[in-house]
């Protein structure tokens, strides 16, 4: 089937490390991701430390690779503080249905995309200037939110890893296709991020730029270490 995420051929075994913070301030956490390639999927496993150590996030996720296209399969996620089992999540996405809220009974978008399975997933789009593609971002239980991506023009960024030639990546909620005032409405309310990836394939991440909460308060920016 396909999706609106090309299979970028990701190499086994790749592993990038990112720092994150808000503003000027120190980094917060420090997030790993590993890629590993099978036949017919890619597994990635992405685990978020605080800076002091605690709490811990592990998220493992797979994706379906078919024909070139990739979607997301499975996902589950645990946080733990210290020796404490805090919480888990866990959603199979393909070939199934679920309860969804206001429209009964059916199976989840083929464009459905874990947040963190950005990571992975968003490498895969049409990376052209001015494309503009509708995703639907999986928050939570049956809770998918539409979300508008569009390629920008390509821009030098400076990280932590070096200097690198990217596609900045806008992504907004996406409601116009509901209602036009609507869509202007959450826009306002909910402030947009920008996702930066490497113009050489496969396109790995490289800034990812993102509102801490609603209005003008202090954006969080997690950058490429290695």
């Amino acid at each position: 089937m396909r999706t609106a995420f090309r299979d970028p051929v990701i190499p086994d075994g790749e592993k990038s490390v990112y720092l994150v913070g808000v503003a000027d301030e120190p980094p917060a956490f420090e997030v790993t991701s590993v890629v590993t390639r099978a036949a017919h999927d890619y597994y990635s496993t992405v685990e978020v430390r605080a800076a002091d150590g605690d709490p811990t996030i592990t998220v493992e996720q797979r994706f379906s690779r078919v024909d070139g296209w990739l979607r997301a399969a499975d996902y589950r996620a645990e946080t733990r503080s210290r020796q404490t089992v805090v919480s888990r999540e866990e959603a199979h996405f393909l070939d199934t249905t679920h309860l969804q809220f206001g429209s009964g009974v059916g199976p989840f978008p083929p464009n459905v995309m874990p947040f963190i399975g950005g990571l992975t997933l968003l490498r895969g789009l049409d990376f052209a200037e001015g494309t503009e593609i509708p995703l639907d971002l999986w928050l939570a239980f049956s809770v998918h939110w539409p979300v508008t991506a569009r390629v920008q023009k390509q821009a030098v960024v400076d990280v932590p890893a070096g200097r690198a030639a990217t596609w900045p990546v806008h992504l907004r909620p996406g409601f116009a296709h509901v209602n036009s005032l609507l869509d202007k409405m959450i826009g306002g309310f909910i402030p947009s991020s920008f996702a930066h990836f490497d113009v050489e394939p496969p396109h790995r991440l490289v800034r990812f730029d993102f509102p801490t909460e609603p209005g003008s308060a202090p954006r969080g920016v997690m950058e490429l270490v290695a």
